[in-house]
């Protein structure tokens, strides 16, 4: 599968959104800001944003690195988070990389202000990714480490792209025209479905151990039996992997769940099922016949752990995750 489309910044100027929906545009990276100081925000970061999202276009975001130390790196994400403010992204958070007055900093240095940045925008719950060109990846930064922890995003301006390392996105020229844009534009090739902020629900699941050939009942015994660790402390984590969002206690019914899960079973008549695909909690609801109203919503938050729901980009985020997994109790 492949998904094409465009990134932007002030230089792009007044966008006409629709137009630029109608022109087939399947996704948006909108520059937030460059640096580490607030008042480095984008100027256009705000309408951009709010424009690509009232006509459905999914959305993320890149910051211009100018930052020299590992500290730097971490002041930047720490500011692009304080702009996002818990706003939802459908894609990763990219830190753009290739400024000239970092290139004798030297490869250690560059990966590491990569991987403090990448790390902190994790920790707040987005998807972090790595952008620089070509000759920037396989000069400067230490690539193969990168790009088995962060998605990557590699810019080469020709017909083919002749990167080897691994790769999501191919920014494959600076000079494109869309139909809504005056002047050019960055055009774009992703080619992986990451538009949920954190990969395939699949991705997921396939960090769990695989018991769909015990035929037992009991959870500790089914983990035993494919050689994992089945300890309580390693049940809460596979309980909390798995999707469920509840305190992992040890009971009957909690490793019940967790053992269908690790099956492949659809879970008991308690929860929703979904074969939805989107990108919105209340698109998925609304998908299955559920009453997604934000008092409705709320009472599900609650039922699945969440008691101070207030409709939040990250907490709707889990909330699908946990109703694409079949593990979202119904209130």
């Amino acid at each position: 599968m492949e998904y094409r489309g465009i990134d932007v910044s002030k230089y792009q100027g007044d966008i006409n959104f629709k137009k630029v929906k109608d022109s087939g545009v399947e996704f948006a990276i909108v520059r937030i800001g460059y640096g580490q100081y607030e008042s480095q925000k984008d100027e256009k970061f705000e309408r951009n944003y709010e424009g690509f999202k009232e006509v459905n276009i999914p959305i993320g975001v890149y910051l211009y690195s100018y930052a020299t130390s590992v500290v730097d790196a971490r002041k930047e994400a720490e500011v692009v988070l304080k702009w996002l403010n818990g706003r939802e992204l459908n894609l990763p958070v990219y830190y753009d990389i290739e400024d000239k007055s970092q290139v004798n900093l030297g490869k250690k240095v560059l990966t590491s202000m990569c991987e403090t940045f990448c790390d902190t925008i994790e920790k707040a719950g987005y998807w972090a990714g790595i952008y620089a060109n070509k000759y920037f990846f396989t000069t400067y930064l230490d690539y193969e480490k990168l790009q088995e922890k962060y998605t990557i995003w590699v810019a080469q301006y020709n017909d083919t792209n002749t990167y080897r390392g691994k790769y999501d996105m191919w920014q494959y020229t600076s000079s494109g025209k869309v139909n809504g844009i005056s002047g050019n534009v960055d055009m774009n090739i992703l080619y992986r479905d990451i538009f949920d902020n954190r990969g395939d629900v699949d991705d997921d699941r396939g960090e769990l151990p695989n018991l769909s050939n015990y035929n037992g009942t009991s959870i500790v015994d089914g983990l035993k039996s494919v050689g994992y660790d089945s300890s309580f402390d390693s049940r809460k984590e596979l309980y909390e992997k798995a999707g469920f969002n509840d305190i992992y206690k040890g009971t009957a019914k909690q490793n019940e769940d967790l053992l269908k899960v690790l099956k492949g079973e659809n879970l008991s008549a308690g929860y929703y099922e979904t074969d939805y695909k989107g990108l919105s909690f209340v698109d998925g609801l609304k998908s299955i016949g559920v009453d997604s109203s934000f008092a409705n919503r709320k009472r599900i938050a609650a039922a699945n752990g969440i008691s101070n729901y207030k409709g939040t980009a990250l907490q709707n985020i889990k909330l699908l995750s946990m109703l694409k997994k079949g593990t979202l109790k119904k209130n």
